[in-house]
């Protein structure tokens, strides 16, 4: 059985991009098994000079979920035209590990807008190396697109996110 690890860029509770996180595990099925991260608040904010031989066990633990999974999955919302810092940050502490290096990723820019924040998501995700071709979609006025039970209710958006799945899935 395949293994996902799912990250939510944002912060709150019930937040639209944990209902999209919902919503794709529904069009993976049941045949990969999938993990999401609790919150990104537990990631403290990143020091190089703390990335050395005793790295806080959070960090230790996040890195470990990415390398032992076959693929990841982000849904993020755009904050101030740009990546939520929460995200960013833990995607830092990742860096020097090359945990993310040519892991699939399944990125899903679920917000307002989110241009932005979507295409820099994708350079910083190039840079380390994770795989995002063709794995990544964005979903601009995202609250109106997806229901109470998590069910995606747009068409083109719907279609959009079954089409970045199924390349996912032949990824991992």
């Amino acid at each position: 059985m395949k293994k996902v690890f799912a990250i939510c860029g944002s912060t709150r509770k019930d937040s639209t991009n944990h209902r999209y996180i919902e919503a794709v595990k529904k069009l993976l099925g049941n045949d990969i098994q999938i993990t999401e991260l609790d919150s990104l608040i537990n990631i403290p904010h990143f020091n190089p000079d703390d990335d050395k031989d005793n790295v806080i066990d959070s960090v230790k633990d996040f890195r470990q979920q990415i390398v032992s999974s076959d693929g990841i999955i982000i849904s993020t919302p755009e904050y101030a035209m740009g990546i939520p810092g929460t995200l960013k940050n833990a995607i830092d502490w990742t860096v020097s590990s090359s945990s993310f290096s040519r892991k699939p990723v399944l990125l899903i820019t679920a917000s307002s807008s989110g241009q932005k924040a979507h295409q820099s998501l994708i350079d910083v995700l190039n840079v380390i190396e994770a795989d995002v071709d063709e794995t990544n979609v964005l979903v601009s006025f995202a609250k109106t697109k997806i229901d109470d039970n998590n069910i995606i209710t747009d068409a083109a958006t719907k279609e959009a996110l079954k089409k970045a799945v199924q390349i996912f899935q032949n990824k991992l």
